[in-house]
């Protein structure tokens, strides 16, 4: 079936993962006390904050990078870069909360999955002219 189905499931579990995320912050408000609008005052609740936003700043071009590749080059290769890239970002999660300099190794799964992606749209749609 050519319907990018796993691409789609690819992207809702990109989806559910930042709204998780984003769940976490308010979480993270609640235990620390930082009433909203403050965005600053304790350390796990600007970690949790700026995982949230950082997830978001990535799924910008994570997105739309999945779909391109699944189109143009292939459906696996971009499937398995977006796993990798939710798997990098559960580890960001988990060690930017731990200690900020303990996030590099989720940074840098997500990163080089991103650039894969970018890479591989970029590949298959030039192929395709």
């Amino acid at each position: 079936m050519d319907s990018l189905a796993f691409t789609a499931g690819a992207t809702l579990a990109l989806l559910i993962q930042y709204f998780i995320f984003s769940l976490s912050v308010g979480a993270a408000r609640h235990k620390t006390g930082i009433k909203a609008p403050a965005t600053t005052g304790d350390p796990l609740f600007e970690a949790t904050l700026r995982i949230q936003q950082n997830t978001l700043e990535q799924l910008i071009h994570v997105i739309p990078a999945l779909w391109i590749c699944s189109y143009f080059l292939s459906e696996a290769f971009a499937v398995v870069c977006a796993i990798a890239f939710f798997i990098g970002r559960i580890l960001f999660f988990v060690g930017y909360r731990k200690a900020p300099e303990k996030r590099a190794v989720g940074f840098m799964i997500g990163m080089f999955a991103s650039i894969a992606l970018i890479l591989g749209g970029v590949w298959g749609l030039i192929s395709t002219l």
